[in-house]
């Protein structure tokens, strides 16, 4: 789970953006597909992440967006933060383009001097008002080129082996995922009938999804 923040010199923060990695831990983000806004993460829980983060960006005195990424355990609620960007990251590109919101360029304007309130929000007024907003579901489903790779391992874990990825926006989950699939451009229409695994033992299949391969 991922939130990009961002932070002034006056210590007003907003949260840009909240995006849910789907895939297991273990799985590169650059690999795993994204779901913005998040669709399954409580939002006590969101709250909690959110309140670590500005903790986290007051702390390290940083001006401009931040890219923090969480692990949550469902088992004894344990939140675990994994990795801080403060700069402007893929995943930053991924909440700018998600929200429409220029993370790049006000980071920029506050990095010259300029405060959150100071900068025009065509919703609330100021941009210190800030929150996430929309009634769209956003998808980024990674790209992979093993077809171009035959000796690369076509198996998924902490390297990432991503050459790009697409993004989708749709109204609901299963339309934006789906699209997501199609623009791959890699003659794929969705998840079903997938190579031969209809033709393969139940076992056979579990050990193919634990291993979390991306062909």
């Amino acid at each position: 789970m991922e939130l990009e923040v961002v932070r002034d010199v006056k210590n007003q923060m907003i949260t840009v953006c909240f995006i849910e990695n789907i895939d297991a831990m273990g799985v590169h983000t650059g690999d795993s597909f994204c779901t913005a806004p998040m669709m399954t993460v409580p939002k006590e829980l969101q709250k909690r992440m959110q309140d670590m983060s500005y903790k986290i960006v007051e702390a390290i005195g940083v001006v401009g967006g931040t890219n923090i990424q969480f692990a949550h355990n469902l088992k004894d609620d344990r939140i675990v933060v994994i990795e801080i960007n403060p700069r402007t990251s893929r995943s930053s590109a991924l909440a700018s383009k998600a929200t429409g919101f220029p993370i790049a360029r006000i980071s920029t304007k506050l990095a010259a001097g300029l405060t959150m309130d100071e900068i025009p929000y065509w919703r609330d007024g100021t941009l210190e008002k800030y929150t996430p907003w929309g009634d769209y579901v956003v998808i980024k489903f990674a790209r992979w080129a093993f077809e171009k790779f035959p000796q690369a391992k076509d198996v998924l874990g902490t390297q990432m082996k991503a050459v790009g990825e697409v993004m989708s926006i749709a109204k609901t989950f299963k339309e934006a995922f789906q699209k997501s699939i199609r623009s791959l451009e890699i003659k794929r229409y969705g998840l079903g009938g997938a190579k031969n695994f209809k033709g393969l033992p139940l076992e056979e299949i579990k050990k193919k999804i634990a291993l979390s391969s991306a062909r």
